[in-house]
C-alpha cells in the first residue's frame, strides 16, 4: 500500500469514527393540541391541533436548535362586526354578532432547547419559539349567515409571526432516541386573526448522523 493511500485510509477512518461517535443532527416528528382564542371582545376558547416534521442540530449538550415544517389548526369565537357578511355601512353600534373563526396554517418553526437540569435519562427542558406562518385557508360562520371562506382581499395578509416560551421534559428513550413533551404559551404577533394559544406538543427524535 502507498503511503498517499495510507494517509486517505487514516483520514477515512477517523472522520468514520467520529461521526460514529458523536451523533448531532436528529429527526423526527411532533403531534401538538391547543387552546386557542383571538383576540377581540368576549373570546372563548376552541380546541386545535397540528403536527409536523422537526429537523434538530444538536452540538452541544445542554442546549439544541429546531427547525422543520408544521400544519396547525386553530379556532376560536369572539363578538364583532359581521363585516364579511353584510355591508359595512348598514351595521349600527349594537349589531355585533358571535362569530366563529377557523384558520389553517403551515409554518416554519424555529426553536431553542436549553437542557439546563439533566438527572439520567431525564431532563428538564425550556424551549423559546419563533415561527413564520403561512394561512392557508381561513372561514368565518354566524349564526343566520351561510359560512364564509376569506379570500385575500376579505383577510388581509396571510403571512403571520408566532412566538412562544414552554417549560417541558425529555425523556432518553434509547442511546439516539428522545421523546420531548412541551406544554407552552403561543402568541401571534400580527395576521387577519391574531391567536393566543396554550398548546402541549409530543415530539420524537432520532439521531441520523
Amino acid at each position: 500500500m502507498s503511503f498517499d493511500r495510507a494517509i486517505l485510509l487514516a483520514a477515512f477512518l477517523l472522520l468514520f469514527t467520529k461521526a460514529e461517535g458523536q451523533i448531532n443532527v436528529y429527526m423526527g416528528g411532533n403531534l401538538h393540541g391547543n387552546y386557542s382564542w383571538a383576540k377581540g371582545e368576549e373570546s372563548l376558547f376552541k380546541p386545535g391541533f397540528g403536527g409536523g416534521f422537526s429537523f434538530v442540530y444538536w452540538e452541544y449538550e445542554y442546549w439544541f436548535l429546531k427547525a422543520g415544517l408544521d400544519y396547525n389548526y386553530k379556532s376560536s369565537s369572539l363578538l364583532d362586526y359581521p363585516y364579511n357578511f353584510v355591508d359595512a355601512e348598514s351595521l349600527g353600534p349594537d349589531d355585533q354578532l358571535r362569530i366563529e373563526e377557523f384558520e389553517h396554517s403551515i409554518g416554519i418553526p424555529l426553536t431553542v432547547y436549553f437542557r439546563p437540569v439533566e438527572k439520567g435519562a431525564n431532563t428538564l427542558l425550556i424551549t423559546g419559539s419563533m415561527e413564520m406562518l403561512y394561512i392557508v385557508h381561513m372561514k368565518e360562520q354566524a349564526e343566520g349567515f351561510d359560512a364564509m371562506v376569506l379570500k385575500d382581499s376579505d383577510g388581509g395578509n396571510r403571512i403571520k409571526t408566532n412566538i412562544g416560551l414552554g417549560v417541558g421534559y425529555q425523556r432518553q428513550l434509547d442511546k439516539h432516541m428522545f421523546l420531548n413533551i412541551v406544554p407552552s404559551f403561543q402568541i401571534d404577533l400580527r395576521g387577519y386573526r391574531a391567536y393566543n394559544s396554550i398548546t402541549l406538543t409530543a415530539e420524537l427524535l432520532f439521531g441520523v448522523y
